[in-house]
């Protein structure tokens, strides 16, 4: 699949300055580490508190995704401790990026975009969710707000010829308690979407509110790549 560099849209949603692209592949280190927001880029000493605690738990959660989830990319420097651009004091939420390696499908491009955007978070960006909520020392430190996943795709037709390849994003904040209180089960897939806060891209183009929904689904859970062994030293 043809990645487009989320870097412009990652400044529309979270406020932050795009990433550097390397100009070389990275080794299988730098490939987890420059997954993470570096302390430089953090503006405030509550985020900077919060990278400089929580570093090596994020670092093996990086590990995590991309050793024991090939199928998903994250964009380079998103995980860590954001604040949203809505966010009215500095409240942090406890964030990822993920590209699925979603191809051209026709049946996938019939669907209707809101529909589209509630499958792929309901479907991948909830479980990076889930993940995130067994990090312990992350879960339960007051200066976390909340989480925040966003899930990126490659937008249906966009391998058409003389098309520029551009993806379809859903940026999904929750704070912590509701959505610790749905994984528990204490509230319903449709409270999770009230108590949500959502942002919706066609490329770089935000889209005004969609009726987006959330709903159960556990594929993430059993899914698996056949003849996959993940990295040495990596445990799914």
């Amino acid at each position: 699949m043809a990645r487009w560099v989320a870097g412009a849209l990652f400044a529309v949603i979270l406020g932050v300055a795009a990433a550097p692209v390397p100009a070389a592949p990275p080794t299988a280190a730098e490939a987890v580490g420059n997954k993470l927001i570096p302390l430089e880029r953090y503006t405030t000493a509550k985020g900077q508190g919060l990278a400089r605690a929580h570093q090596e738990r994020l670092y093996k959660y990086a590990e995590h995704v991309w050793g024991c989830l090939p199928w998903l990319d994250v964009q380079k420097q998103s995980i860590g401790f954001q604040r949203p651009k809505f966010a009215e004091g500095d409240d942090r939420y406890f964030s990822t990026w993920i590209i699925v390696d979603q191809q051209d499908d026709p049946q996938f491009a019939a669907i209707p975009q809101p529909r589209r955007m509630s499958a792929m978070f309901s479907r991948f960006g909830m479980d990076l969710m889930r993940r995130m909520a067994t990090i312990h020392d992350v879960v339960t430190d007051a200066n976390v707000q909340g989480f925040s996943v966003v899930t990126s795709w490659l937008k249906p037709g966009s391998l058409a010829p003389g098309v520029q390849p551009v993806n379809e994003s859903v940026a999904v904040f929750v704070d912590k308690k509701s959505a610790l209180d749905y994984m528990e089960k204490r509230i319903s897939a449709a409270e999770l979407t009230t108590k949500s806060r959502w942002l919706a891209f066609d490329g770089q183009k935000e889209l005004a509110a969609l009726p987006l929904e959330i709903w159960d689904d556990f594929f993430m859970a059993t899914f698996k790549v056949p003849n996959y062994e993940p990295p040495p030293g990596i445990t799914c």
